[in-house]
């Protein structure tokens, strides 16, 4: 299950959650769909776990919207679960390898985390006092601190921004309301923030939780844009989606096999986009092909190797 943040956070997945899915179906068929998927993704052939994924999911949507639909306290607990596993396994989903199908964004994965996120705020209290906590009602921005980067950090957010303004240049002849201008603007330094805190050295588990949530945190019109397959929302969101590239890959986000994502989503959104713009997709599709390296390893290697430590500048 996700590697997730803190020993409290380790004990949930590993000891408690567990126990409750043999009480709870509510918890249990969901459980068990998501296993179904992780185990098909390492064997596309397996026929019979392709035909678990589709029982269990089955089970598990009829049992959360009972649950739902009976919603008090008792329930809240298996009821948040089953929401959260849920939004692993559309999110999974929605990057499936079809053959016969074209490519489409990952909205069902987005609605479910955005049910999720309703969900916390709403039996927030209760939630957090038994342990748990979700991050998609955390802005981006709470990652920034007033930390300076290094020398050669600072370079490298740099170019991220000059590639962001010349993106954002290059889509001003358009025509858009003051409600879109918004939200590519909060789109952009979204972005850019998740990216200093990459750079800063944040921990990859936190890091992780920001990037497939990045639709829902934004302003409603950026998730309509994207709907509406417009370019410049896509190739914004793009930049951010690469970053999955140079951190340690988590099956639950990243993907496997068939349900792979951050190649399928950059060469899907590639070709959704018209191809007298697709130039705006270059500089992720670098990323992706290791022409560009955001590796902070590597950064770091390269900065102590072009100068002595003692020289090292900061911004």
């Amino acid at each position: 299950m996700p590697d997730c943040n803190g020993e409290i956070a380790r004990d949930m997945w590993s000891r408690i959650i567990p126990q409750i899915a043999f009480d709870s179906e509510v918890v249990l068929n969901p459980m068990l769909a998501l296993s179904a998927l992780h185990l098909h993704a390492h064997s596309p052939g397996n026929a019979p776990m392709s035909l678990a994924i589709s029982r269990y999911l089955d089970r598990t949507l009829v049992n959360h919207r009972e649950a739902l639909q009976s919603f008090d306290g008792k329930l809240t607990e298996q009821v948040w679960l089953s929401a959260i596993l849920l939004s692993n396994i559309y999110w999974l989903l929605a990057h499936q390898q079809r053959p016969d199908e074209p490519y489409e964004l990952p909205f069902h994965g987005w609605r479910m985390m955005h049910g999720v996120t309703t969900l916390f705020l709403r039996r927030y209290s209760l939630l957090t006092e038994l342990g748990y906590e979700w991050y998609g009602h955390v802005s981006a921005s709470a990652m920034e601190t007033h930390y300076k980067l290094s020398f050669d950090s600072a370079e490298h957010l740099e170019t991220l921004k000059d590639d962001l303004a010349d993106l954002m240049q290059r889509f001003e002849h358009q025509s858009r309301t003051n409600e879109e201008k918004i939200a590519y603007s909060e789109a952009q330094a979204y972005v850019i923030a998740f990216y200093r805190a990459y750079l800063r050295g944040t921990d990859t588990r936190v890091l992780r939780m920001f990037i497939g949530t990045m639709p829902i945190k934004c302003p409603p019109t950026y998730l309509k844009l994207l709907e509406r397959h417009d370019p410049l929302a896509m190739a914004i969101m793009a930049r951010l989606l690469v970053l999955l590239v140079p951190l340690e890959s988590a099956w639950w986000i990243n993907g496997i096999g068939d349900y792979e994502v951050v190649a399928r989503d950059i060469r899907g959104i590639y070709e959704l986009i018209p191809e007298h713009l697709r130039w705006c997709m270059d500089w992720p599709r670098k990323v992706l092909s290791g022409e560009i390296d955001l590796n902070r390893q590597s950064t770091k290697a390269q900065a102590k190797a072009s100068r002595p430590s003692s020289q090292e500048k900061f911004t």
